[in-house]
């Protein structure tokens, strides 16, 4: 099962695991009231263990042990008190076997909540003077299990990317595998421009982003300033591409959102291992930022701290807490000191690095202390008090008289008592009653008897912390005062048995020494020392003064008193007008201790740097007008508050603009009365009063819709509130809007009014067609359409969608404004209700001819037949080991919901077995399993429709036979399961296997008949052939075949066929290996020029000079030895300058190469 992660309790050393996805409202997971404690006792005595457990519905409490199970009545005894709402484990005259760790589980359908409690059996009251033997160990230490790390796909990074400082994409890059640096860049500009194009459907910019960042409190926050369009805009938060809800202002939460301004502040609160992720911000459907949060970065917080542990001497001492993340480095401390693991100390660590243990070994009195684990960046601490054992102080002893007959009906009991007071120790004879008195009175003594008769007993005397009443009695009438920075320091004497230890807590959580705080313990004081005292110091605090003979506590209270804090922001602007300006502001958060006598208010010029006194007010008046600031000039403003300490700093206001010139205000957009081809009549309401502002006239202007530019109607004002517009073009749309002028000038202009056709009216459009309910749900039922057929004529502007239930004559209209699409979802019905829909068509002409639907709808869902939803995690076999929990849980859907039924081996669950089903999941659970409870579980569906589907294993196949129609192919038939009457969804697999071999090969699958034909067998080959049936719940047992197939095999003619010999292509044209090169002479010298050619046949070889063929000129010399061609020029004289070529050709192609060949030029 999915098992949600461990809740938080109330109590320490209480794990909730959650069961389910989602809790329903008026339910709760179970937990604990009151858990049961460790015990240590006698051999021979009854042990007790108390539970008090709290859930909706009430949960079931199951007591287990470690070493056996708890299967005697007479040894164990387990109740319920309905008078004390206990839950009771009696364990009867315990042993040294008894000694365990117990077991405590609250059970509800939601859920379970678990701690543990331990017994230690000691032999005899002589044992309390010897060590303590420690309980065995329950955990051993492992190696710790590697966290892995969670994959991110690569549209995660980009959109990592897409957020993150420059100088981070080479880190980013190397950590993802990214190695085209420059071409992630073109990506991702491209992706910017995108994405700057999708958010200006939403957003006007997005500044200031802050990634992610862990801190010591175990929180995370990130934040960006966004100015939206609309600020109804649905903003979104994702982890790992999973949407996830978060709350407002609530640290209570785990995702909290908080929201100033345009400044957004996310706050992921308790931060565990999980939390590590990507994290992105959508406004709607578009991405507006995205971060990401490191485990490494996670710090390791702690879900329950160390507390306060009490043994007897030469016992165990054993110190637990456990952490919201993994740690395998913490390093534990005695009095600041590390501690290292050895005989005397036993550390170890949980294999999922979250639990902690320490065990102290044989304790004796010098080792209490306070000691400490710590993870680096936290660390919690605790006292561990180490006890003596108790001896009598005084003995009594009591002798009857032989010769009176007379024995003890009741002897003496045991009994304490506080130092310097009486104790009384009471018994009863056969023949008279008396008391013995130890302290003030004197023992009374039967003098004159002789007795053969002894009773002993034994007291112990008290002499807890005692502290004068006076003090403590001023110590919580009047607080202590100190003024900010001065030092606080508090003593308190007291006297007791010792040693005596001193606690002094604040506000409910200890103090220890640091830098400013300092506590000091004597045998007969002790004393909180505090420097430079600030107003965070304030508080209740309280010194817990403990011996073994008793506790007590003392509690006092610290005031400091300091300057008050600045004054809250914002500066409001009440009012700003020609008489002056009126500013508010909100009084201080903390006032210093001593109330605000007044406010100081200034103010400053924009562009000046000085600072003018306005006045003061009260402390509790927070506004204030002044009238010493010239119109159309900015000014800036700041207070301060004032006590008897001193002043504040200031809050100073953002800058505020004095009155200017009264110009009337905007009036409201213009209405269209009426429109035709040749003018349009407008109307428009006077403006809203302003002092000293009286409306002389209007001014009217026009544009066509889509231009910018707007242009008056007339050259005067206009004194009516209403105006016949002429000088139109018929079929062009119009917009027009007003300004208002006063002595001072024009005003602002209205908003445009909305746009008009200047032509004749139009008429209404027509009727909508082909309306149909496309679909239907519980709440909504879907609606389709087309446009009307007189489109072009008169065209609908949009539509609306009336509604009227099955009850009612009225209709409802179900859209505010017209709709364009001709599509329509009705929401907010109510369920299996019955409705008449109906929808018409408008534009400016007016509305159209309704068109209802010719019946009534039901807002249901469509019929969905009940079907499995069978996934990787749902097993068809389960072991489980007797007392333990059975839960199985098996996902369905169906519409209408249909009745789910549980069966065990055909007959109905018993009634231990608590069966749940909601939101298309159904769940059997049985808290405590027993050998009974094994056996086939079937669970069957049925709605209201008569559908029925069942999840079980289906029933193997009937018998098998083959048949052989066509040669080394053979049909395989079977009888079908019983199951397929039953299942629509069952099929078939065939397997085959070769005799010689001892695996099984799927020749089919998914068959829904009941055959099938295999071919390419290997005659000569014996086959066996297996069928199976198969359906979401598993496979059934096989239906085989019991001899083998073998297809007969025919001998063919042995033949040998030799391979053709193939030549080697040599047929290659020409070409030069060597190329001619350039060749500068000198006259009466012989010139060798020389080239290599290749080519198949062999090439013919012909020399040019100038386009001229050398082949018959017998004053060259050509030779051609294996491809290697020379031409020789002997005697070169000034004619033979010029370009020399070969050419070599064969019946394959042709090849040619050039040179020059010049004489070189002498001087002179």
């Amino acid at each position: 099962d999915a098992v949600k992660p461990h809740k938080k309790s109330s109590i320490p050393g209480v794990t909730i695991k959650q069961l389910v996805e989602e809790i329903p409202k008026g339910c709760s997971l179970p937990d604990f009231e009151q858990k049961p404690i460790t015990l240590t006792l006698q051999e021979g005595k009854n042990a007790t263990f108390r539970a008090m457990v709290k859930g909706e519905p009430a949960p079931q409490v199951i007591w287990k042990r470690n070493k056996e199970e708890m299967n005697n009545p007479d040894k164990y005894q387990m109740s319920f008190s309905a008078v004390t709402n206990e839950f009771i484990l009696q364990i009867n005259k315990l042993t040294a076997e008894d000694t365990d760790v117990y077991h405590c589980c609250a059970v509800n359908e939601y859920g379970e909540a678990a701690c543990t409690a331990g017994l230690k059996v000691i032999r005899g009251r002589i044992d309390l003077k010897k060590e303590l033997q420690d309980f065995r160990k329950m955990l051993r230490k492992r190696t710790p299990v590697s966290v892995q790390k969670k994959e991110m796909d690569m549209e995660q990074v980009w959109q990592l990317l897409l957020n993150a400082d420059r100088k981070d994409y080479e880190k980013i890059c190397l950590k993802y595998g990214i190695v085209d640096f420059r071409g992630m860049l073109k990506k991702l500009q491209q992706m910017k421009r995108d994405r700057e194009d999708k958010q200006q459907q939403y957003v006007y910019s997005v500044t200031n982003l802050k990634h992610i960042k862990a801190n010591n409190e175990g929180n995370a926050t990130f934040h960006l300033e966004m100015d939206l369009k609309n600020p109804d805009s649905r903003i979104y938060l994702y982890k790992d591409g999973q949407m996830i809800n978060y709350g407002f202002n609530d640290d209570n939460v785990k995702h909290c959102l908080r929201k100033t301004g345009k400044k957004y502040n996310f706050t992921i609160n308790h931060l565990q291992l999980e939390d590590a992720g990507l994290y992105q911000i959508r406004v709607e459907d578009v991405d507006v930022f995205s971060t990401q949060l490191e485990a490494d970065s996670i710090p390791v917080g702690f879900r329950h701290s160390l507390s306060e542990v009490h043994c007897h001497e030469q016992g165990n001492a054993v110190f637990e807490c456990s952490l919201y993340s993994p740690c395998y480095d913490a390093t534990w401390l005695y009095k600041k000191h590390p501690i290292e693991e050895n005989d005397k100390y036993e550390i170890s660590i949980s294999p999922d690095g979250l639990t902690h243990r320490l065990v102290i070994k044989n304790a004796q009195l010098t080792e209490k202390g306070t000691y400490t684990l710590d993870t680096r960046i936290h660390s919690s601490s605790a006292w561990l008090e180490v006890e003596c054992d108790v001896f009598p102080m005084w003995a009594l002893f009591l002798y009857v008289c032989s010769e009176s007959h007379c024995h003890f009906d009741r002897g003496l009991p045991d009994d304490s008592t506080q130092k310097e007071k009486p104790a009384v120790l009471p018994c009863s004879l056969s023949n008279n009653q008396f008391t013995v008195f130890l302290g003030h009175q004197p023992y009374i003594s039967l003098a004159g008897f002789n007795f053969h008769e002894i009773i002993w007993q034994s007291f112990l005397c008290l002499d807890p912390p005692n502290v004068d009443k006076a003090l403590l009695e001023k110590l919580m009438k009047e607080p202590m005062v100190v003024k900010a920075g001065q030092n606080a320091m508090v003593k308190i004497p007291f006297k007791g048995q010792k040693p005596v230890r001193a606690t002094w807590l604040k506000d409910g959580d200890e103090l220890l020494d640091d830098t400013r705080i300092h506590i000091e313990t004597a045998d007969n004081f002790t004393r909180l020392s505090i420097s430079s005292a600030n107003r965070k110091d304030c508080g209740d605090y309280n010194v817990k003064l403990k011996n073994e003979s008793g506790t007590l506590k003392a509690s006092l209270k610290l005031v400091v008193i300091d300057k008050p804090k600045k004054p809250i922001g914002p500066i409001e602007v009440v009012t700003s007008s020609i008489r002056g300006i009126t500013i508010r502001w909100k009084p201080p958060k903390d006032d210093g201790g001593k109330p605000v006598q007044n406010y100081i208010i200034e103010r400053k010029q924009v562009g000046r740097k000085t600072w003018v006194t306005l006045g003061e007010s009260t402390g509790v008046n927070t506004t204030f007008t002044t009238d010493k600031v010239e119109h159309d000039r900015s000014y800036h403003f700041r207070v301060r508050a004032v006590n008897a300490e001193g002043n504040s700093e200031v809050l100073e206001s953002d800058e505020v603009m004095a009155a200017n010139k009264a110009f009337p205000r905007p009036p409201a957009p213009p209405k269209i009365v009426s429109a035709d081809k040749d003018s349009i009549t407008l109307s428009w309401a006077a403006p809203p009063k302003r002092e000293k502002s009286r409306i002389l006239g209007y001014i009217v202007e026009k544009r066509k819709k889509g231009s910018n530019v707007w242009i008056p109607i007339t050259d005067l004002p206009i004194k009516d509130r209403k105006l016949r517009v002429t000088d139109l073009k018929e079929g062009l749309q119009y917009e027009f809007r007003v300004a208002a002028i006063s002595a001072a000038g024009a005003g602002e202009a209205s908003a445009p009014s909305d746009a008009v056709f200047a032509r004749d009216p139009m008429k209404p459009p027509g009727r909508v067609r082909d309306l149909k309910v496309t679909n239907t749900d519980y709440t909504s039922i879907t609606l389709t359409w087309t446009k009307p057929s007189s489109e072009e004529d008169c065209p609908a502007k949009g539509y609306e969608v009336e509604k009227r239930s099955l009850d009612s004559l009225k209709w409802t209209r179900c859209n505010s404004v017209p709709i364009g699409m001709t599509t329509y979802t009705v929401k907010g019905l109510q369920a299996r209700e019955m409705y008449f829909l109906r929808v018409r068509a408008i534009n400016e002409g007016g509305l159209g001819e309704a068109v209802a639907l010719d019946m009534c709808v039901q807002a249901v869902p469509p019929t969905v037949n009940p079907r499995f939803l069978r996934d990787d995690t749902m097993k068809n076999f389960m072991i489980i080991k007797v007392g333990s929990c059975i839960r199985v849980h098996v996902p369905f859907e169906a519409s209408p919901t249909p009745e789910v039924i549980w069966l065990k081996d055909g007959l109905p669950l018993p009634s231990r077995a608590i069966v749940s089903t909601r939101h298309g999941l159904s769940q059997v659970l049985i808290p405590s399993a027993e050998f009974s409870d094994s056996g086939l579980y079937t669970v069957m569906l049925q709605n209201d429709w008569g559908r029925k589907d069942s999840f079980n294993i289906p029933q193997p196949p009937g018998p098998i036979w083959l048949q052989e129609k066509v040669l080394n192919t053979v049909t395989v038939f079977w009888e079908p399961s019983p199951t397929e009457k039953q299942e629509s969804n069952l099929y078939y697999v065939v397997m085959k296997c070769d005799y010689s071999k001892s695996s099984w090969q799927v020749m089919g699958d998914l068959i829904y008949t009941n055959k099938f034909t295999i071919t390419k067998l290997i005659p000569g080959r014996g086959y066996y052939f297996r069928v199976v049936a198969k359906n979401s719940m598993g496979t059934s047992n096989p239906s085989e075949t019991v001899q083998p197939w073998i297809i007969p095999k025919e001998k063919g003619e042995f033949k040998v066929r030799l391979p053709k010999y193939r030549g080697v292509n040599k047929n290659m044209p020409p070409k030069f290996l060597v190329q001619l090169k350039p060749h500068v002479v000198t006259t009466a010298f012989d010139c060798h020029m020389s080239c290599a050619v290749s080519g198949y046949p062999k090439p013919k070889i012909t020399w040019y000079k100038d386009g001229r063929n050398l082949s018959e000129d017998p004053t060259f010399f050509t030779t051609n030895d294996f491809g290697v061609c020379c031409l020789v020029i002997p005697d070169v004289t000034k004619g033979d300058e010029g370009e020399f070529q070969v050419e070599a050709s064969n019946e394959l192609g042709r090849a040619v190469s050039k040179a020059i060949c010049i004489e070189p030029i002498t001087s002179g």
